[in-house]
């Protein structure tokens, strides 16, 4: 095993397919969607001790539910890469019970985020009513639009473009931060 295997595309392998890149610019990607969102929440949260106890607290929330996801995904018995939801997938061979609970949870997840996220969007585009009003307009229209291309495709579509985005809010980011 080789470092440069997972760095370097191999022969059969295109720039996407190559996890390091894809892990990169998929949290980056995710990273365009959230910024917003946490620019919005900064004023709720201005003590510098409580954005301490809260990253602590959701830091480790995180690792305990990615560290239950790892679990139940690597007792797949088929490829991930086939499957539109894994850990649906995963959870119905291994629990079949929940399923339909994990699916609602899912569902609802989405439409949290999705809300939150135009929230934020809205908050830090538009500028008074009337343009609060056209730029909410564009929003469910263009998700309109965009449903009839499905979930799956549109982030295999988006998750590249705006990760690159992603990757380079990020740097300029940590760049503002040590100019002060």
């Amino acid at each position: 095993m080789n470092i440069s295997d997972y760095l370097i595309p191999q022969k059969n392998e295109t720039l996407f397919e190559n996890w390091l890149i894809t892990c990169a610019l998929y949290a980056s990607y995710n990273c365009v969607l959230l910024i917003p969102v946490l620019i919005s929440i900064k004023e709720l949260i201005v003590k510098r001790k409580n954005i301490k106890y809260i990253s602590i607290i959701v830091s480790i929330i995180l690792i305990v539910l990615l560290s239950i996801v790892f679990l139940f995904l690597i007792n797949v018995d088929v490829d991930i890469k086939k499957l539109q939801m894994p850990a649906v997938y995963a959870i119905s061979n291994i629990w079949p019970g929940i399923k339909r609970l994990y699916g609602i949870i899912i569902l609802i997840s989405i439409f949290t985020t999705a809300i939150s996220l135009g929230i934020g969007f809205l908050k830090n585009v538009a500028i008074g009513k009337k343009s609060f009003d056209a730029v909410d307009f564009l929003m469910c229209a263009s998700a309109i639009i965009f449903s009839g291309i499905g979930f799956s495709n549109l982030v295999n579509l988006l998750y590249p473009i705006l990760g690159v985005f992603g990757l380079v809010q990020i740097i300029q980011i940590c760049c503002r931060k040590t100019d002060k």
